[in-house]
């Protein structure tokens, strides 16, 4: 049987005098009837373990996209040991958030959600999840961090949380101490999948945007303006964040409206320029159609422009083998421009040549030597280079400059995530320059 690993945590609310009047046990009592344990049989037999709660009295529930993938019956048992067959309603894989509809329900109990943006470093919270096929476990802890990108997706956003999350937990709540939920448990942190105190949840305002959608629709239709962004160091320390124009599109807005390639954009609407991250989360979470004001600077110059959002473009099939791994054949299959390709560095100490994607803020290997050691610990063309010793890499020049300190001390730990979105720490020896 395999467990589904996943984050499960507790937090405490904005409202600390509400929680202090009710014990914890008292709170747990209330809201682990509508936790559920989730059970999915795959076509090829296998079975897989993992959480889940519901958001309504009519049989809503929602779990991790990676929990119900490749699902042939979803079975959820709640704390009473009831069973109930469920029906896919929709994934997002963006959000690994999944919508599922239990069958012929009958006098379920819904959780709430608690607005995660009041969601405080600190707060207490509790998690509720499936660890190991045992059945609803209470952990608890505190949040440790919030907005944590862990490169798991492009709209990373998470909480972090040191409660104790273990496998089987992947799509169980983190609640509040007011027993509301603040998240869903999705990822660990881990070196060989025991719980090392870093668990992340998704915020459950991402969370309800999503069902939302699923339920409505099916599917997530995000905002599109067709344009890559980097951070500008702005030398002024009070100077507004600003987001430079690295790449635009064929045929998408940003064109249509006028940018250009090395645009400073100094204000789009309400949309967040704190990092590229966060903009094109919010970029993404725009409705199509809508029309966002734009003040760009270029060459010295203030330029007003408008864009219209239109809804993203659905990417293109890949390669896959049966596993659902990625692996390119050539730099024609990989998502890359020629100028793309023609701007990519070579590092000769790792024997390769890779493209810094400013957006991602990392390298996509293009080139490798068959015989480089990166080659045989099964790195491949196509992978991902997101950070070396631990630590992003910001471009070409940093890159060497992470590899000049690696050949001082011997080694270089590189973090490359492959085809099917697994991160793999890789340690290479590197000989003094």
């Amino acid at each position: 049987m395999k467990f589904v690993c996943s984050l499960v945590t507790i937090l405490l609310t904005i409202a600390p005098c509400f929680a202090a009047e009710r014990a914890l046990e008292d709170v747990i009592d209330d809201v682990n009837t509508a936790v559920l344990n989730v059970t999915v049989r795959t076509n090829g037999g296998e079975q897989a373990m993992g959480a889940g709660f519901i958001i309504s009295a009519d049989g809503y529930a929602v779990t991790n996209a990676h929990v119900v993938e490749d699902a042939e019956d979803i079975t959820v048992t709640t704390i009473y040991g009831d069973d109930y067959e469920t029906n896919l309603v929709g994934v997002d894989k963006m959000t690994d958030v999944a919508l599922i509809k239990i069958k012929n329900p009958n006098g379920l109990e819904a959780v709430h959600f608690a607005d995660s943006d009041n969601v405080r470093v600190g707060n207490a919270v509790f998690a509720i999840g499936n660890p190991y096929g045992l059945g609803n476990s209470v952990s608890t802890g505190i949040i440790s961090a919030k907005e944590r990108d862990i490169e798991k997706g492009p709209y990373d956003n998470f909480l972090q949380t040191d409660a104790t999350i273990n496998q089987g937990n992947s799509g169980g709540p983190l609640f509040s101490m007011a027993g509301e939920v603040v998240g869903m448990n999705t990822a660990i942190f881990s070196l060989q999948g025991e719980n090392m105190g870093l668990g992340f949840a998704t915020p459950s305002n991402m969370v309800q945007w999503v069902v939302e959608r699923l339920k409505t629709e099916g599917e997530v239709k995000r905002g599109w303006l067709g344009l890559s962004v980097r951070s500008v160091r702005a030398k002024d320390e009070n100077a507004v964040i600003q987001l430079a124009v690295t790449k635009i599109e064929e045929n998408s807005p940003a064109l249509k409206a006028g940018l250009k390639v090395g645009d400073i954009i100094e204000r789009l609407s309400n949309i967040s320029l704190k990092n590229p991250r966060l903009f094109s989360a919010e970029v993404a979470a725009t409705k199509p159609g809508t029309k966002l004001d734009a003040v760009v600077r270029r060459d010295g110059e203030i330029l007003p422009f408008e864009l219209e959002v239109d809804q993203m473009p659905k990417p293109q099939q890949k390669k896959v083998d049966p596993e659902g791994i990625f692996h390119p054949q050539s730099v024609e299959d990989l998502d890359l421009s020629a100028e793309q390709l023609d701007a990519a560095s070579e590092f000769t100490e790792l024997q390769i040549k890779a493209y810094y994607d400013e957006n991602a803020q990392d390298f996509v290997i293009v080139q490798m030597a068959p015989d480089s050691e990166l080659s045989a610990k099964g790195v491949e063309i196509g992978n991902r280079l997101i950070a070396a010793d631990n630590k992003k890499i910001y471009g070409a020049e940093d890159l060497k400059i992470k590899l000049r300190q690696g050949a001082d001390k011997g080694a270089i730990e590189l973090k490359i995530k492959s085809g099917n979105g697994n991160i793999d720490v890789v340690k290479l020896k590197l000989g003094k320059q």
